[in-house]
């Protein structure tokens, strides 16, 4: 008997899966959703033919074997030991896929748009043994070896719907909120920006995303430098919110986001980041290697933690975050809106970079040296703000701003 769910229509190059029993177990709050729900028993090398398009991280250990941890050798152990304890001793699997078709007399589904939501450590895994055993040019493996795994197929039409159920499936498993922000879309905007200015540059939208620039860190660079007009607050909160909680940045984006159709502050607070990025990542770049870091003999390691480092010939090429960002927060006063460019960060003539520098280190000793003691102090971004703001005033009186 042939079955075909009524979600969704048949779509291009579906996966084709075997499987020795399923079972349609869709309850009538599904059915009332437009949704199916299967469990079947599959055998455990076909899952290796499924993407992870809609998972919200893809095999950890992809990239690096040293990012196996002691879920994947678990997993491992019961393949190598006992696979035929595998199906009860692994959690299973979740495809989602739009469509569905159940061939009850060649004991296969056709799945449309079909990808893992829950289950990629328990792919990687299958996978890695499938390499070590399988034929070194076909890949395929011996039947001597199958064993199968359980599959809960998630049928539903529906995208949104899909990323949600995929959030809410691996949220157990610490899955950390920037892939979340990825899968939601929330990301969208910020990378186009930033791809457009760093030459297709691909910010991270998963803890397994690898050559991207780190989203959290753009986040904690555009809240330094967003005025007080755009922010509406002058709390120490604010002022210190980008080295104490980078998390909350990426979650106040989040936010933002989702409100900004119908919350004029949210708007503001959104489209402010996604166009002051690729500005505060560049000036993040220029200040961390500035020349004029090197003449004031900062000390590459204090008792208190790392200030800075050195390339081979003694110059600094890195700033500790806790220097770095009480300087970046006090150009802000610098940044402004153009009618035609967006946001911009704009230094006056008067303006003199190795100055800003002495300033900083200055609040750096009057710290004690210590990094971390800079970067949590509400007078040392208040003092960074000095110079810009004495500056920007100056103009202002002059009539040049």
């Amino acid at each position: 008997m042939m079955s075909k769910s009524s979600n969704g229509s048949r779509r291009r190059n579906p996966v084709r899966i075997p499987y020795q029993l399923i079972r349609n177990v869709t309850s009538p709050e599904e059915k009332g959703n437009g949704v199916q729900t299967y469990v079947a028993n599959v055998p455990a090398y076909e899952i290796r033919q499924l993407d992870t398009s809609e998972n919200l991280r893809n095999y950890i250990a992809a990239h690096n074997e040293r990012k196996r941890n002691s879920v994947h050798r678990a997993i491992e152990s019961t393949i190598r030991e006992f696979p035929d304890r595998f199906i009860n001793r692994n959690s299973g699997i979740t495809i989602s896929c739009s469509n569905i078709v159940v061939d009850d007399n060649a004991k296969h589904v056709d799945l449309f748009d079909a990808s893992l939501i829950n289950g990629a450590q328990t792919q990687g895994e299958i996978q890695r043994h499938a390499n070590e055993i399988g034929d070194p040019e076909t890949g395929i493996v011996a039947e001597d070896f199958f064993f199968h795994v359980r599959a809960e197929i998630y049928v539903d039409p529906d995208n949104g719907s899909v990323v949600e159920t995929a959030i809410a499936r691996n949220t157990a498993t610490s899955v950390k909120s920037i892939t979340q922000a990825g899968a939601r879309g929330h990301l969208k905007d910020l990378q186009a920006s930033i791809a457009l200015a760093q030459d297709g540059a691909k910010i991270r939208k998963s803890e397994t995303d690898t050559e991207v620039l780190e989203t959290l860190t753009i986040l904690q660079l555009t809240r330094l430098l967003m005025p007080e007009s755009v922010s509406g607050s002058k709390s120490a909160a604010e002022k210190l919110r980008a080295y104490k909680n980078k998390a909350q940045c990426l979650t106040d984006f989040s936010d933002w986001y989702t409100k900004k159709e119908f919350e004029q502050d949210a708007k503001d607070k959104y489209y402010f980041t996604v166009k002051i990025a690729p500005h505060a990542y560049a000036e993040a770049k220029h200040w961390e290697s500035h020349a004029n870091w090197t003449g004031h003999q900062i000390w590459e390691a204090t008792k208190q933690g790392r200030a800075v480092r050195r390339d081979r010939s003694g110059n600094v090429n890195w700033v500790a975050p806790g220097i770095l960002y009480p300087l970046l927060s006090g150009l802000s006063p610098f940044v402004v809106q153009d009618p035609l460019d967006g946001w911009v960060i704009r230094k006056p003539d008067l303006f003199q970079e190795p100055e800003m520098i002495r300033r900083a280190v200055a609040q750096f000793r009057a710290h004690n040296s210590d990094p971390m003691a800079m970067g949590r102090s509400e007078g040392a971004y208040d003092a960074m703000r000095i110079y810009p703001e004495t500056l920007v005033e100056v103009l202002k009186a002059a009539g040049k701003s």
